[in-house]
């Protein structure tokens, strides 16, 4: 049957009534409907804007194209260049409930409700359909009164005390191209293979602020199946021209006609098979979820000019259906999309279904999927943990089944990157405050041993456990290795008995190559770092470089002097800068002087004995003799 026939054989069913009355039934009931669904315009240009893209999939071209327009100051035209409307298409825009994408897993709509919403702005609707045209309109003098409700319309109302008023709605009018206002005869001019819904509007002002919210929040067309390619035109002078276009590391860039960069984004997306407990409350959804085995989560994240992760905030991190809801409940710091089950408005999210618990508790479990991708790509392996998510605040079932899997995915997905480019889990890893665990330093193995032998319980360590250290993995629990663990660690039997002097030597070079480090400056004085002639481990002011002084010199048999490893001091003789070094930050050799200085001087009452004492006064004696004492001494 030719467009034509369809539309008016329709337009004859559907004003076919027994009586009056039923006109006026179904009227009012399609009169409330198209208000109620869409409470602002923006909605019923997402509507519109969605059945434009799935206008695509059955006539698939090179660059899908997306128009919109207001002309006349009168008129709204969304208008693409997809399939144009069959039998099949007109009888669903038609009816309720009835729409053609129900049963198509590969478009958006589903609730054949939708295209009612664009009745809630206007009372005048036209389809262009490829040179075809078919309107809806109220009072059209294609609508007349049927005899046998009554001798006439107006003797009708009077007796009934109501209007009269056909369900306009689903009543399609066959239109010829001379009967189109002429602001549209020249907007479709030169355009015959355009398909476009033309809406006569009221207050046109509401429109133009509706369009340019969109021009200015132009990552809403992001998840759009196939269009790509938008221009707005508020004005009959200028035409904004949007682009999205996917790169090959799985972004999406959001430019202007002159290739200006407006948004930037990171995308993730998984096919999720649809388990039971999703469909325990099957019979409320609808028929399409129902039938559908699997389906596309899609997570994104902004990137800034820095090409740094720019988490969405307050009112922008809302939720998808492939076009925004307003759902910002939730806060998440990426923009999340798949086929939620939503109301017929498309603007509010069904708290209590069980298909929308399940698809929020897949988010956090792909999010932390997504960052052990990122920290495999060397591009992103550094920024990837400020996308692990953080429990939602929110106190709703939903909020609740994703905060449940978060807590359980952090423990049981391997997200984290070790420093071989191994995936790890939360109790495999360790972060390193103090970065001691580098192989230029005290390596990973001495110290990640050491955790396993002073933990209380057993450990499931890598065999290199450590990983980057963000401030996201510490609020997850995630063990740490902090300086006070170092310092005991530094001083434990257990950690001298296997410290070498090869690996003590490397430990001095990493302090020194970190001697500016505004946190080795304030510690490294605390820091027990140089290796003693027994193989303990002192701090800069208990340890001396050795030399010929002798404690027996003094008569003292009981020598506790440290001094300098004899490995670490004969590397030293070529390393004059580190020697240098060591020297300004206090260590020096062990003389009769020193001794006098930091020994005797400090002592004097307790060190002076019967046994000693000439030998002291003698030695005293001889150093000032040469020169080397001086009255000061002698004051102390």
């Amino acid at each position: 049957m030719s467009l034509k026939n369809t539309v008016k054989q329709i337009f004859h069913n559907n004003t076919s009534f027994e009586n009056a009355q039923q006109a006026i039934y179904l009227a009012n009931s399609l009169d409330a409907l198209s208000v109620d669904l869409y409470t602002d315009p923006m909605r019923f240009l997402f509507e519109l804007i969605q059945n434009s893209d799935d206008a695509y999939k059955d006539h698939p071209i090179k660059n899908p194209l997306l128009r919109i327009a207001v002309i006349d100051q009168s008129y709204l035209i969304v208008a693409n260049y997809g399939k144009g409307f069959d039998e099949h298409d007109v009888r669903g825009v038609c009816g309720v409930g009835c729409g053609t994408k129900r049963h198509d897993q590969e478009k958006t709509g589903y609730k054949g409700l939708g295209f009612k919403s664009v009745f809630g702005q206007s009372n005048y609707v036209l389809i262009a359909s490829k040179g075809d045209y078919f309107r809806f309109e109220t009072g059209a003098k294609e609508f007349r009164w049927n005899s046998k409700w009554g001798p006439d319309r107006s003797t009708w109302e009077a007796s009934n005390e109501q209007k009269f008023e056909y369900p306009w709605q689903i009543c399609p009018i066959w239109t010829e191209k001379t009967e189109l206002p002429k602001p549209i005869q020249q907007w479709l001019f030169s355009q015959p293979e355009v398909v476009a819904c033309i809406i006569r509007v009221d207050n046109i002002s509401e429109i133009k602020k509706s369009l340019k919210t969109l021009i200015n929040q132009a990552h809403v067309f992001m998840f759009l199946r196939r269009i790509r390619d938008i221009r707005i035109s508020i004005d009959s002078s200028t035409e904004t021209v949007l682009q999205v276009t996917q790169l090959r590391d799985k972004s999406v860039k959001i430019c202007d006609g002159d290739g200006n960069l407006i948004s930037h984004w990171l995308l993730h997306s998984c096919l999720l098979p649809v388990p039971d407990e999703a469909l325990k409350d099957k019979d409320r959804l609808p028929e399409k979820l129902q039938r559908i085995k699997e389906i596309d989560l899609t997570l994104a994240i902004k990137i800034n000019q820095n090409d740094c992760f720019e988490p969405v905030r307050g009112s922008d991190s809302i939720l998808f259906a492939y076009l925004p809801t307003k759902i910002s409940t939730y806060n998440l710091p990426v923009l999340v999309n798949a086929q939620f089950s939503i109301n017929a408005s498309r603007e509010h999210i069904q708290i209590d279904s069980s298909w929308n618990q399940w698809l929020f508790s897949c988010i956090p479990r792909e999010m932390l999927n997504w960052v052990q991708i990122l920290t495999k790509n060397q591009k992103w392996t550094n920024k990837a943990y400020d996308l692990i998510p953080n429990r939602i605040s929110a106190k709703d079932q939903l909020a609740e089944r994703y905060n449940q899997v978060l807590d359980s995915s952090v423990k049981t997905v391997p997200f984290l990157i070790g420093i071989h480019k191994n995936s790890l889990l939360l109790n495999q890893a360790v972060v390193d405050l103090t970065s001691f665990s580098s192989e230029n330093c005290l390596g990973h193995e001495l110290i990640r041993d050491y955790l396993v032998q002073i933990s209380s319980t057993p450990l499931r360590l890598s065999a290199n456990p450590f990983v980057h250290n963000h401030h996201r993995l510490r609020n997850l629990g995630i063990r740490q290795l902090t300086w006070d663990m170092c310092w005991h660690m530094l001083q434990s039997p257990w950690f001298l008995t296997r410290l070498k002097p090869d690996r003590a030597i490397i430990f001095i070079t990493y302090l020194y190559e970190q001697r500016e480090s505004t946190q080795f400056k304030k510690r490294l004085y605390d820091i027990p770092f140089l290796l003693d002639q027994y193989g303990h481990l002192r701090k800069i002011m208990d340890i001396y470089f050795p030399s010929r002084f002798s404690s027996m010199d003094w008569m003292i048999v009981e020598d506790m002097d440290a001094f300098v490893h004899p490995n670490i001091m004969d590397w030293l003789v070529n390393q004059p800068e580190i020697k240098n070094w060591l020297r300004k930050l206090g260590i020096h050799e062990r003389t009769d002087i020193t001794f006098i200085e930091e020994f005797l001087i400090p002592q004097v009452e307790r060190y002076i004995t019967p046994e000693n004492s000439m030998v002291t006064i003698e030695r005293l004696f001889n150093l000032f003799q040469n020169g080397a004492l001086t009255t000061r001494h002698f004051q102390d």
